[in-house]
């Protein structure tokens, strides 16, 4: 304490081994500033940085090293027992409520590591091997004492016991924390606010808990917000999630999970990029076996109020569920899909999502919604709505959709599929739509790498080398999604492969390797693309000719006008008459008509539908462009 001023010290008791650090500044408390030192506080076996504030602790700050710069005011205690993990090693039952996923809760998990060890767990020898990786990792990081970095708040707070919190980080009001972490940066501070009631959890940088949640053995990633009440256990949030006012159960929220409203029950599922009406429910418990059943809504899945999903079920990728189903649905092959209830009977519309302006927007919203800030991003995104992963699902399905409609006796209206029931009349129609979507991403892919070619060469030759395939995979065709993550399958498996063999050493190198996959996904998509270019079209893109590039180019034209005008026309269906419906209260029709143009605007001023209309725009001049590139070019 040799650089201390001993009259900052007022009524304060300590004990054991304390070391204070010079104490000769200020620190700003709810607007004013008040000076460093340690008052109305029992202080024992801590170690205390420079310029920091203690006052008014409720029982003991005890076996903590503190930071400078640090506020801890109006706290019941603050204490750290010498064996303590702070959430560190704690596992987590999550996508099935009876366990056999479990999945360990530390400071460096992501989307994609948490996935290996929920969704692998047939592996016995993977799962040792991974497990052993993330014990020694959490062993590296262990300390005999709790920790409080640098630039710290915490005021007006419960009892924290066995809290480690990160540089930045602001506690503000906290009723009780337990055996956690909070990780926070200068970059994105992490905040824990009003009412919060949390044990055994890990929140990453720039999340935001308060609202008085609950949460019990929860990892909370970064960017994302809990709050409003809501409650949660044995729950993962990857990044950018949201979880208001409702309850999560056994949940594995991939990135950007969301669901903001009361009485919604997230349980015992896997999701990603989903948005959950208000009381959307799951049922997991068939009175049995107990609650062993589970859920995969595969990514960019919604759905609406009320709707209630019966599990064992799998839904495809960017489906719409609407309403109450009692059946087992199981839809993977038949992504962008309408599920609604009809009399009490479940119905799907193959690829109705496609023209959707919902998944347009999705699409557009989510990489401008990335609210990480931290330097390390964790998770590893690949936002592409349309991709290897739900292209060739559309190509599976489209293939079973023509394949039932020839062998579906004419007289049947209905076909069963997945445990739906599937209208005959749609089956072609539905591979028409998967058709359309299929050849306006794979021309699309084609014409505009020839188009990067032939800005930097005239030559037709040299333009059509650049679209030869590396072949480093040996089956591009097989894709899968690591909550968020789209990979070859190949390459997870080789991943998987030396983690079995104990090639890889550390967990560090898993996290590399994942990283790898991730940057290698546009090479790998290529690969994908020659691979069904040529089973679609019989011939390698590289080996096109100028009037078949012309020929891709006009049907990619084609595809994108016809699907961006069902698009166009879903978006204006928002401003027909049934939208008007709640306007102009005891009016004229023409003030209704007014009213609803100064709240809601028109289809000439509404920023999505311009969007849209200077897309159909560009369409046509993509296409103008690539015509004069193609024919300008030379043999």
């Amino acid at each position: 304490m040799a650089d201390s001023d001993l009259s900052r010290f007022r009524n304060v008791n300590f004990a054991g081994t304390v070391s204070v650090g010079a104490n000769s500044g200020t620190i700003t408390v709810d607007g004013v500033e008040l000076p460093c030192g340690i008052y109305n506080a029992t202080i024992a076996n801590c170690v205390i940085g420079d310029n920091v504030r203690i006052a008014n602790i409720g029982s003991t700050i005890s076996n903590y090293h503190i930071g400078s710069d640090v506020l801890i005011e109006d706290t019941a205690s603050l204490a750290a027992d010498t064996d303590s993990s702070y959430g560190n090693g704690v596992e987590l039952d999550v996508v099935n409520e009876a366990g056999g996923r479990g999945t360990i809760l530390f400071n460096d998990l992501s989307s994609q590591t948490a996935y290996l060890q929920a969704l692998l767990r047939h592996d016995e020898q993977l799962t040792k091997n991974l497990s052993s990786l993330i014990k020694a990792k959490i062993a590296k990081t262990k300390t005999a004492h709790g920790i409080i970095e640098s630039h710290v708040r915490i005021t007006h707070s419960g009892s924290i016991h066995n809290v480690n919190v990160m540089q930045f980080a602001s506690i503000h009001g906290a009723l009780f924390l337990e055996n956690g972490t909070v990780l926070s940066c200068k970059e994105h501070p992490t905040e824990i606010g009003e009412g919060v009631h949390a044990k055994s959890f890990v929140l990453a940088e720039g999340a935001r808990v308060d609202g008085g949640a609950m949460l019990d053995k929860v990892y909370v990633g970064q960017g994302t917000k809990i709050g409003k009440q809501y409650s949660a256990e044995n729950s993962l949030f990857f990044a950018n999630c949201e979880g208001f006012h409702g309850e999560a159960v056994s949940l594995f929220a991939g990135p950007y999970t969301v669901t903001h409203h009361k009485s919604t029950l997230l349980i015992a599922g896997l999701f990603s990029f989903y948005n959950a009406g208000s009381g959307s429910n799951q049922s997991n418990h068939m009175y049995k076996l107990g609650p062993v059943h589970q859920g995969i809504f595969e990514r960019g899945c919604k759905t609406g109020s009320f709707s209630y999903v019966l599990l064992e079920s799998r839904i495809g990728a960017f489906s719409v569920v609407i309403g109450k189903h009692f059946t087992n649905m199981n839809t993977p092959n038949l992504p962008f899909s309408y599920i609604h209830e009809e009399g009490g009977e479940s119905k799907i519309i193959p690829g109705m999502n496609l023209f959707s302006v919902g998944t347009v927007r999705d699409g557009e919203k989510w990489p401008k919604r990335d609210n990480r800030k931290a330097a390390n991003k964790r998770d590893l995104i690949i936002f592409d709505v349309f991709s290897p992963y739900t292209v060739e699902k559309m190509r599976r399905g489209r293939n079973e959709l023509l394949a039932l409609s020839e062998s579906v006796p004419k007289e049947k209206s209905f076909v069963n599929y997945g445990g739906l029931q599937l209208n005959r009349l749609l089956l072609r129609k539905g591979a028409k739509y998967y058709t359309m979507a299929i050849h306006r991403y794979l021309n699309d892919k084609v014409c505009s790498r020839l188009s990067d070619a032939l800005g930097h060469s005239k030559s037709w030759k040299d333009a059509a080398a650049q679209l030869r395939s590396k072949k480093i995979l040996r089956q591009p065709k097989n894709w899968t999604d690591l909550s968020g993550l789209l990979s070859a399958n190949e390459r997870v498996a080789s991943l998987l492969d030396c983690i079995r063999k104990g090639d890889i050493v550390s967990y560090d190198q898993i996290t590399q390797e994942l990283e790898r996959i991730h940057s290698s996904y546009r090479d790998d998509e290529w690969e994908y693309v020659c691979e069904a270019f040529a089973e679609e079209y019989k011939a390698e893109p590289s080996a096109m000719t100028k009037t078949q590039a012309l020929s891709a180019i006009e049907e990619w034209k084609n595809a994108a006008v016809s699907l961006h005008s069902m698009i166009l026309e879903d978006s204006k269906r928002e401003f027909g008459d049934f939208a008007k419906i709640g306007f102009g209260l005891d009016q004229l029709q023409e003030d209704a008509q007014r009213d609803f143009d100064a709240v809601r605007g028109t289809i000439e001023t509404n920023s999505v539908v311009q969007k849209l209309t200077s897309e159909g725009k560009a369409i046509e001049q993509r296409f103008s462009e690539f015509k004069k590139l193609v024919e300008g070019s030379v043999e």
